[in-house]
């Protein structure tokens, strides 16, 4: 990947991983540094409809060079790991406020961990994002307590 540079971090008041950033703001790249060592990750931000972004995440893998969203990296970090994940979104909406971008686990425990993090940051999340979470039947404002099977933030 060419023409990447240093992100400066977007505030979040919880610890992340420096990310570097290509120059379009679609993808980004960082390292969890844990028992399992130093693991690249990658963030992708795909064009799905009218400003609708999916958001890609998961480990790199070089042989593909592509990002393997289903892979259990289990390096002792995973609050740190979503933290800057939740940074690439501040970071690529502070370029494109008008994008929405969906969110959906690669499986339903992946699901689960990302919404019981947005729950846990909900205060936080919510001073700039409006988060819909989907159920079974509809879209609705995200709430904790609700079982949702994808999310869709937006800026306010």
């Amino acid at each position: 990947m060419d023409n990447f540079v240093i992100l400066f971090q977007p505030h979040m008041n919880l610890p992340k991983y420096p990310v570097i950033v290509s120059d379009d703001l679609h993808v980004f790249e960082f390292f969890s540094e844990g028992p399992r060592g130093h693991i690249k990750k990658g963030v992708f931000y795909t064009l799905i409809g009218n400003d609708l972004y999916n958001l890609g995440f998961g480990d790199w893998v070089e042989t593909s060079q592509d990002l393997d969203d289903s892979s259990r990296t289990n390096n002792g970090d995973p609050d740190k790991v979503l933290a800057t994940v939740a940074s690439t979104a501040i970071a690529f909406t502070n370029r494109f406020p008008a994008a929405r971008i969906f969110i959906e686990g690669s499986t339903a425990a992946r699901t689960r961990l990302y919404q019981i993090s947005i729950g846990f940051n909900l205060e936080e999340i919510s001073e700039d994002f409006d988060i819909q979470g989907f159920t079974s039947e509809e879209w609705e404002t995200f709430r904790r307590g609700r079982n949702y099977k994808a999310f869709l933030i937006s800026r306010k």
